[in-house]
């Protein structure tokens, strides 16, 4: 739960194995930056979508509370397109919230996301 302080942010993970950040809110780092993680990262990280069937999972998950965060994941692979909205906390697949915490991981947003003591960040 995080109301009205939730961090801002997206984070694109490309094939090559770029990483791009772009940080708006509650965040420690504003603005863009950019990242590179190892292809083998990479494939972990489309497994894990194929392991999540996230394909199949539905678009939207709805909070069963007020004032969580929402968080959006979509993928583009093997000419497919899919977005899911999860906004916290919902009754998601288990694995779509691995799912979301593994891009975290491997993308290492946490570095631009908190603070230098690895607290979030609470003003916009």
């Amino acid at each position: 739960m995080c109301p009205g302080a939730c961090p801002d942010y997206s984070v694109f993970v490309y094939g090559d194995g770029r990483i791009v950040y772009e940080g708006r809110r509650y965040v420690a780092v504003k603005g863009r930056r950019e990242g590179r993680i190892l292809g083998t990262r990479v494939k972990q990280l489309l497994d894990q979508f194929y392991k999540a069937n996230y394909f199949s999972l539905k678009d939207r998950y709805d909070a069963i509370a007020t004032d969580g965060a929402i968080t959006k994941t979509s993928i583009f692979a093997d000419g497919k397109t899919k977005e899911v909205v999860n906004c916290y906390p919902s009754q998601a697949p288990e694995e779509l919230y691995q799912l979301e915490k593994m891009i975290d991981e491997i993308s290492q947003s946490g570095r631009w996301v908190r603070d230098q003591a690895g607290q979030p960040v609470l003003r916009a």
